[in-house]
């Protein structure tokens, strides 16, 4: 199912790394501290980590491209400042479900396949929702569902359809097993 030795997880940012699920500022950013120690600890595995996330704010006048830069700049202050890196955030700005990169749609996550030089096969993308479990499938990562943010609920509500999907309590208890797994 994973395939560790291409060293790449891929996350959404709000519900997974972070607890609110709209993020105007940068002090608005509210990061899981599981999440914070399980990329350090990918980090210090040498993993790489992406992030891709839906950012239809902007295109709603919410948010702009500028302050989303300010937000996702101190999100890597803060992981470094636990010891993580990421390596590259992609974000979509449209709220228009028919564009390629918003997610359910594959384009962010084949964008950072393409950046990272890996085929997605075997790579894990760790989301809350079915728009990201989907994404995953159709990029043709692992797609991984965290019971944080609407994960939980998603876990209930589509359990029907989640055959194919790895699920955990948090990005932190993840990490355990996958490195548990990669040893």
């Amino acid at each position: 199912m994973f395939d560790f030795s291409k060293k790449l997880v891929l996350f959404d940012r709000d519900g997974v790394l972070n607890e609110n699920a709209l993020v105007r500022r940068p002090e608005e950013l509210r990061l899981l501290s599981n999440a914070l120690r399980g990329i350090a600890r990918l980090t210090r595995a040498g993993f790489r980590v992406g992030v891709c996330t839906n950012q239809g704010a902007i295109a709603r006048g919410a948010l702009d491209e500028a302050m989303l830069a300010q937000v996702h700049a101190r999100l890597l202050l803060v992981v470094r400042e636990f010891g993580g890196d990421i390596a590259r955030i992609v974000f979509c700005a449209s709220a228009d479900a028919a564009h390629p990169w918003r997610k359910p749609n594959p384009g962010m996550l084949l964008d950072q396949a393409a950046h990272f030089g890996v085929a997605l096969t075997g790579v894990p993308f760790v989301g809350d929702s079915l728009a990201d479990i989907e994404a995953a499938r159709a990029a043709g990562a692992v797609p991984v569902l965290v019971k944080t943010g609407n994960g939980r609920a998603v876990a209930h509500k589509w359990r029907g359809k989640l055959d194919d999907v790895a699920v955990y309590a948090n990005v932190e208890s993840a990490v355990d097993c996958w490195l548990k797994e990669a040893a």
